[in-house]
């Protein structure tokens, strides 16, 4: 049976375990923008928001997390900030700016010697005044420049495009789309390429590297591309994924103040790449600006509050310009995030929770949930240890979810289950055993398991008493008179039995007979049987000084105990159960209590073996007993034996023959 509850328990614990690995798996699988605070956009969010977190403790510096924000010399950015948005002398006014402002610094970079310029800025209007166009595409054609155009599907799926005017887009060295996707608002990564058609458009960034590197990137499917003849991982949707990245603060260089590190905005800067204002451009002479841009790939990009190019990401929310620019770093610099298959994610969001729902049936409620707890922190540490230093993408917050949710799911199950056996154990036992003993009962991991409720044989002492002559002291007194003594006196007799860590089994009239030690035999039982019966003796000799005192009736009680194996569990039937002990052992003790006089303790052999060195006693004839063919010796506890104090026992001599006589009936 107890076998059986356990596999049950436990098949049980893996279905809710299952069931929790499910919740994990179908939030794992939603599409990209379904549910992005809690499907794989949310995971890729948390698990950078807790690289971030384990790189800012000064207590894991020791774990020296590779840095990925190491500065991209081959990258550098003007940007078109607060300043630059400043009046003349110091700026160029309010934007948008007059194209030949673009014109005149293409040519400047030209002679510096920018590699390629890149515009992540959108000119999709032919200028009022042609001659800015003019201007703008005399830079244009000083200097290699990629523009941006704008992708925007319909209503309808139709793909519509916003290029640059001929004027313009004559002149570049190759458009780039600028448009990314965000599911949720969040930025995580950008297609290379975008196909409607036979057309295909390619990315700003992508197309910024292919010109500087010389390098083609290719995308194969959805999670491998070409870069020349390297392959790029992609994150199974045919994106590759930004790696966030983290800011420093800079100098305004007009009041000389440092400015919040992440607040998003003027005069933020990232730490991957060399930063200058448009204005601070301005007033530089040709030999620095050379120094600044010679052979690197030069972005001019909004980071002006003011004009609202911002995009969110795991590490808060920033330009624009700066996702292009990181996905350039990324790859010039070989920093690829590579995601597991999703058939090892799908196995650690299943396998983790069915361990944990299985540990949770082999310890107590509250262990387990310590084990899943644990197993979380592990397991968080892990997913970000191996993407903080190997840029593999494991699954962190389905995995650890799922394992939350196991625990709980078991944790409940046993809570509920368990309180029904409690119960039970309470019924059963609460008004026969010590509450000591019943909280002890009650703490074990299955109640039921610890009481054995099936059947178990076990050595025991059985306690028997019968108060004397109390048929005919009764006949004198009223039916309320009887149960006001009676329920006094067991309840003196069953706080003694339960001091001793005896059982009380049950009441037969004004006869107890309790057991020890039950459920739990212990090698001191018999002991502890003749102590509590020689205590229950001198309370009974207390309470009728007192009752007589009072003029009520006083009686005396006889005691019989005998220790030997016994079968021990539930006894009845379906309706009616109660747990108690049978065998011969029991009717022993039953018929030596009726060889008790009032007053005294008889026990039997086996008992006097187990208690000789610790009791003074007599040994009685022999009797003979209903159902037993041959007279049992039995002896009467005189008084206990202080250590060091002589045994004065006395025992008949085993070389004479005794005549036994049968037991009288009380």
């Amino acid at each position: 049976m107890i076998k059986i509850r356990r596999l049950k328990t436990l098949g049980i614990a893996l279905g809710l375990s299952v069931v929790a690995a499910a919740v994990g798996v179908s939030f794992y699988s939603l599409p990209r923008q379904t549910l992005p605070e809690a499907n794989r956009i949310a995971d890729y969010v948390y698990l950078n928001e807790a690289l971030f977190w384990a790189r800012d403790q000064s207590w894991l510096a020791w774990a020296h997390f590779p840095d990925t924000d190491e500065r991209n010399d081959r990258l550098k950015l003007i940007a078109i900030d607060e300043p630059a948005m400043l009046p003349p002398p110091r700026g160029e006014g309010q934007f948008p700016w007059p194209r030949s402002v673009h014109g005149h610094i293409l040519e400047r970079l030209a002679k510096a010697g920018a590699k390629i310029v890149t515009y992540d800025i959108v000119f999709l209007e032919p200028a009022q005044d042609p001659t800015q166009d003019v201007a703008f595409a005399k830079g244009l054609a000083a200097q290699p420049t990629i523009l941006g155009f704008t992708l925007a599907t319909s209503t309808g799926g139709i793909l519509n495009v916003e290029e640059p005017p001929p004027v313009l887009k004559s002149h570049v060295n190759a458009l780039g789309f600028t448009t990314v996707d965000t599911p949720g608002g969040w930025l995580v990564g950008q297609y290379f390429t975008i196909q409607a058609g036979n057309q295909t458009y390619r990315s700003l960034a992508g197309e910024t590297v292919e010109t500087f590197t010389g390098k083609k990137i290719t995308p194969i499917d959805d999670w491998h591309a070409k870069f020349g003849d390297e392959t790029l991982p992609l994150d199974g949707n045919g994106q590759f994924t930004m790696l966030p990245f983290k800011v420093v603060s800079t100098m305004d260089s007009t009041t000389g103040g440092a400015v919040a590190s992440r607040q998003g905005g003027e005069h933020v800067n990232v730490a991957f790449i060399e930063y200058l204002s448009f204005a601070d451009v301005n007033a530089m002479d040709d030999a620095t600006l050379k120094a600044f841009t010679g052979g690197n790939i030069v972005v001019i990009g909004p980071t002006a509050q003011g004009l609202g190019d911002f995009i969110l990401t795991p590490n808060g929310r920033y330009a624009g310009v700066f996702a292009n620019l990181r996905i350039m770093d990324q790859l010039i610099s070989h920093k690829f995030v590579t995601r597991v298959p999703p058939w090892l994610d799908i196995a650690l969001i299943i396998f983790l929770p069915l361990f944990v729902g299985f540990v949770g049936t082999q310890l107590r409620a509250t262990v387990g949930v310590v084990v899943a707890l644990a197993a979380v922190l592990i397991y968080s540490a892990v997913a970000v240890g191996v993407y903080g230093y190997t840029l593999h993408w494991l699954n962190l917050i389905h995995v650890d979810v799922s394992v939350l949710l196991a625990a709980l799911f078991v944790a409940l199950y046993r809570t509920i289950t368990e309180g029904a056996d409690k119960r039970v154990i309470r019924e059963m036992f609460g008004k026969h055993v010590s509450p000591a003993l019943v909280d002890q009962m009650l703490n074990h991991d299955d109640p039921k398991a610890a009481l054995g409720l099936q059947g178990k044989r076990v050595r025991v002492t059985i306690f028997y008493s019968d108060i004397r002559g109390f048929t005919a002291m009764s006949e004198k007194m009223t039916p309320e008179q009887i149960y006001g003594q009676l329920n006094e006196y067991f309840e003196e007799m069953c706080t003694i039995v339960f001091k001793y860590g005896g059982y009380v089994d049950k009441f037969i009239g004004d006869c107890l007979m309790a057991v020890f030690s039950a459920p739990n035999p212990q090698p001191d039982d018999a002991y502890s049987a003749t102590i509590s019966a020689l205590e229950q003796q001198e309370k009974i000799v207390e309470m009728a000084a007192a009752w007589s005192a009072e003029g009520r009736k006083v009686f005396t009680v006889g005691m019989g105990l005998n220790t030997g194996e016994v079968v021990m569990g539930n006894l009845g039937s379906s309706e009616r159960l109660n747990y108690t002990v049978i065998g011969d052992n029991v009717n022993t003790a039953a018929r030596l209590y009726n060889v008790a006089l009032g007053g005294q303790i008889i026990i039997s052999e086996s008992t006097y073996e187990e208690v000789k060195d610790r009791f003074v006693v007599n040994e009685l004839q022999p009797v003979f007993v209903k159902g037993k063919e041959l007279p049992l010796r039995n002896f009467e506890i005189v008084a206990r034996l202080a250590p060091g104090e002589p045994n004065t026992s006395k025992l008949l001599d085993p070389s004479m023959i005794h005549e036994a006589k049968v037991a009288a009936d009380h």
